[in-house]
């Protein structure tokens, strides 16, 4: 992955450089270009022709550079946080039961103007809370012992519900898991962000909530409006987060993570035959 941020950023300067030139030299042309055609036909014929020339190659560079590298960048700026991140965070709330826990968040999102939902089942999946707002929606589920499958299956259960059911196409989407214990695997998808449509305007985040140790796992150095929502509800804090509740640990999953990196290609990528999780 790094070689290819290299070769990614080494592209990108050469086309910023050639847009900035190219166009500073076609503005310089548009205003000495009467004075050129005065001097001579010959030199304004040569000099549109040269402008042209610049404009082509730019938009041979740029097509070449978003082919190859834009659908890639968001996935690659992803995973960049995911592996630098913190490996979990410490959540304010005092609440030690998973009942008292939810009804804390739950009291916090009405105070915001959310619409609750409460114990309500999809496609045979129990949540305890789904809220929401035009933009927003919050998920909790409570599970005693968490594990990967628990995650991916309320996953798809959630892109169902909120894709059919709400018809909803654009907005943040958070699942927030409470739990006595959450295993390695479930941990290791606790930063991935899924997003939904071509554009990416539906973005799906993880919460994890492990009572035992007061931690909660989620990608929190990202930026971004799940992000908000999480530190605000979920650990009951503001942003900027206080040092006090950031984990100094980086986690054995972040480490995989960055070995797995290494193998990244973009023909792979592009086919969907690379997994980053």
């Amino acid at each position: 992955m790094r070689e290819f941020r290299k070769k990614q950023k080494r592209l990108f300067s050469v086309m910023k450089i050639l847009v900035i030139v190219s166009a500073v030299l076609i503005f310089i042309y548009i205003g000495v270009q009467p004075y050129v055609a005065e001097l001579s036909n010959v030199a304004a014929v040569v000099c549109s022709y040269i402008c042209d020339l610049l404009v082509i190659v730019d938009m041979v560079i740029i097509f070449s550079y978003y082919s190859k590298y834009g659908k890639s960048d968001s996935f690659l700026t992803q995973i960049e946080h995911e592996i630098s991140d913190a490996g979990y965070y410490f959540t304010s709330h005092s609440e030690n039961s998973a009942d008292d826990y939810i009804i804390s968040i739950c009291d916090d999102l009405k105070s915001c103007r959310y619409s609750i939902d409460k114990n309500i089942t999809v496609d045979d999946f129990d949540f305890a809370v789904r809220a929401y707002t035009k933009k927003e929606m919050f998920y909790i589920a409570d599970i005693n012992d968490l594990d990967k499958n628990d995650v991916l299956a309320y996953i798809d259960t959630v892109i169902t519900d909120v894709t059919v059911h709400k018809i909803r196409r654009k907005g943040d989407v958070v699942i927030c898991f409470i739990t006595d214990k959450a295993d390695d695997g479930a941990v290791s998808l606790s930063k991935m962000i899924t997003p939904i449509g071509k554009k990416e305007q539906l973005k799906i985040a993880i919460s994890i909530v492990e009572l035992s140790s007061d931690r909660v796992y989620f990608l929190g150095n990202m930026p971004t409006k799940c992000q908000q929502m999480i530190v605000n509800h979920v650990m009951n804090c503001d942003l900027p987060l206080d040092e006090k509740y950031i984990g100094k640990e980086r986690l054995q999953f972040q480490d995989e993570l960055e070995e797995r990196m290494k193998d990244f290609n973009i023909k792979d990528f592009k086919d969907g035959n690379f997994y980053a999780h």
